[in-house]
């Protein structure tokens, strides 16, 4: 009976961990531009959306629209994870919403922590290549850059940009989020 009790237990345990849900199983959680959002016990982040693109040398076929992550971990080291492509299905980073999704087209990190590696380059992202699994780590404050070609049509509408983002360091935590634009 000890036995059959003993995996009984062990079962339980193994299916709760295996179906367990944290933070990134739920749904995205709904944000608005500029509204400032804990990501773990020291990065905060908020989403906005450029007014000027700092992306002026990339060409894009429809609107530009740039949204920027700005990050902060106060006095504490922090990597953040996530991954990033061309290709909308393999990018954790996307604008739109429902089975419209458009895949950054580029991006500039800018870490002021980072010194003389802070070179802000303009990295134009190929469609060819598989996602990458980038890991950011920084102190203080810092930015993320992402250019989006919006095709001329929806433009106007308004835009869902997405992310699915793991704070490494300090704490390891996955979250998913959807800011309204």
């Amino acid at each position: 009976m000890r036995k059959l009790l003993f995996l009984a237990v062990v079962a339980a345990l193994a299916t709760q961990s295996a179906y367990s849900q944290g933070p990134s199983g739920d749904a995205p959680k709904p944000l608005k531009t500029g509204e400032p959002v804990q990501l773990s016990e020291s990065i905060s982040f908020k989403v906005i959306r450029a007014a000027k693109s700092p992306f002026t040398d990339v060409k894009v076929q429809g609107q530009p629209v740039v949204v920027v992550l700005e990050l902060d971990s106060g006095k504490k080291n922090a990597t953040i994870s996530y991954r990033l492509s061309a290709n909308s299905r393999l990018s954790d980073i996307y604008l739109g919403d429902g089975a419209q999704k458009i895949a950054p087209l580029a991006v500039i990190e800018d870490f002021p922590s980072w010194g003389e590696d802070n070179d802000k380059e303009v990295e134009v992202l190929d469609p060819a290549e598989k996602s990458g699994e980038v890991n950011l780590s920084f102190q203080k404050k810092g930015s993320i850059s992402f250019l989006f070609d919006v095709p001329a049509a929806q433009a106007k509408t308004p835009q869902k940009f997405s992310i699915i983002v793991r704070a490494v360091k300090p704490t390891d935590e996955k979250h998913s989020f959807v800011v309204s634009l």
